[in-house]
This record gives C-alpha cells, structure tokens and sequence, in this order.
C-alpha cells in the first residue's frame, strides 16, 4: 500500500508504507549513508530537495508509527508531536536561483540529498554549465561529484558562501523555541539525526515482545509484520480489552 502526502509547497508526494519489519533495520549497526539511503528508498516520488524529502518522512512516521515521539530535549526526555515538528515547516521557502561567474553558470538550490558525511557547500549545486556543456549533479556518481566541485575555479568557492549566506534563513531552521530549540541545518547531518530518532523508536526485545504477544492470538506473524505499528498498538490495545473482558466473565462465573 501507497500513502499520499502534500507538502507546504502544494506538491503531492507518494511514499511506501513503513511496516513493522522495516523498524528491524534500525537494529544493526551501519553508516549513516546506508540508512539515510533506506528510509529514501521509502520515497517513491522522484527529484524532491532534502526539506520536502525531511517534512515527507516526518509525516510518514506520523501516519505509520505514532502520532508522537519521545525526544531529548535540554538533557530531559520530552514526548512531542509530530504535528508540533510539523509546525516548523509550514513553509518550503523557494531559494533556486541561477548564478554566473565567468563561463560558468550554476544553478543553486536546495540540496537534493541528506549530508551525512560531513558539512559540503557544493551540495547546493544542482547543474552547472560550462560554455555549451550542462552537468546535473544529481545524476553523476559521488567520485564524479567529487572530481567536478574539485576542478572549479577559486571563485566558486565565494559565489557558494555568498548564496547561503543570502538563504540562511531557508537552509537552518529552528525547531521549537527557548532551551528546547534544536537546529537542523540542511547543509549537515543534523537532519538526518532528527529523522533517525524517529525511527528507532523500539529496541529488538521490544520487537520480539510484540510478536510474541500477539502471535498468541493471531497465528500469522508474516500478517503482524506487514502491519504498520500504528495497527501494532491497535492490536495490543484489543488484545489487552479481550484479556479484561475475560477475566471479568471468570469473576461473575466464581462469584
């Protein structure tokens, strides 16, 4: 099954659902590259910038894992809504512009990808044209990447500070207010942390706990596991019902 999503800037967006086996690739240790790569992967609409992907996942969780999540907030364990994180992008700010210096000419805008690895200014490139040849940067490898934000001129280097310094307001964003503030800036992996915590929202035990339980009343676990947590919680939440329920007709029967 699809979910649908529009964003702030009225564009619609098609994501997978994000089932209750997908919370197991939480448990394993890999790079950030890898698991930013997986939860992209849930993105089914192609060429968004990394705050549409971010508000995108960010609602995906809300509709498939809970409509709250437990963050440390100021060194204190706080539960927060999403439509609280929400209210922080009401606001996709438009900053593509086009620049030129010499025979070069960029085309500047949001990353397109989540900055995992370390803080890269070039990310904000999105084509570059040189005389008559045109190079989209999304669609080179990273070696290739690499190897062309390398061989710019100097120049650049001032053009790219330039241009964020103008869009600071677009590409670092607070969420929430006072000692709880926290700052995403899109040029890092301060992102991609938030969306990670997220999403390992459970350990292994808790896991198993869950399928336990509920394979005791619902023999299909390959069923349990192609649920989303929200119906997971729904499930336990019968489960608990009918177990009172019970124990309460035994309670009449020996009195």
């Amino acid at each position: 099954m699809q979910c649908v999503f529009k964003l702030p800037n009225n564009k619609e967006v098609i994501t997978k659902e994000f089932l209750f086996k997908d919370v197991r690739n939480f448990f394993y240790k890999m790079s950030l590259q890898r698991r930013a790569k997986i939860l992209e992967e849930f993105i089914v609409t192609k060429n968004l910038n990394v705050v549409e992907k971010l508000i995108t996942l960010i609602k995906l969780r809300q509709r498939c894992v809970k409509q709250s999540v437990s963050l440390n907030l100021n060194k204190i364990e706080k539960e927060v809504s999403i439509d609280y994180i929400l209210k922080s992008f009401d606001e996709i700010i438009d900053i593509r512009e086009e620049r030129s210096i010499n025979n070069i000419s960029l085309v500047l805008d949001y990353p397109s990808k989540f900055i995992v690895n370390s803080d890269n200014i070039f990310s904000v490139i999105q084509k570059i044209k040189i005389d008559e040849q045109e190079i989209d940067l999304n669609e080179v490898t990273q070696k290739e990447f690499i190897e062309i934000t390398n061989s710019l001129p100097a120049e650049v280097l001032k053009l790219l500070t330039d241009y964020i310094e103008s869009k600071k307001h677009a590409l670092y964003v607070n969420l929430f207010e006072g000692s709880d503030s926290i700052e995403l800036n899109f040029l890092n992996e301060s992102p991609f942390i938030l969306l990670e915590s997220l999403y390992n929202f459970i350990d292994p035990y808790t896991f198993r706990e869950y399928l336990f339980v509920l394979s005791r009343r619902m023999k299909d676990v390959t069923f349990l596991l192609n649920s989303t947590f929200i119906d997971i919680l729904d499930y336990m939440e019968l489960y608990k019902r009918e177990n009172e329920d019970d124990g309460e007709k035994v309670a009449k029967i020996d009195n």
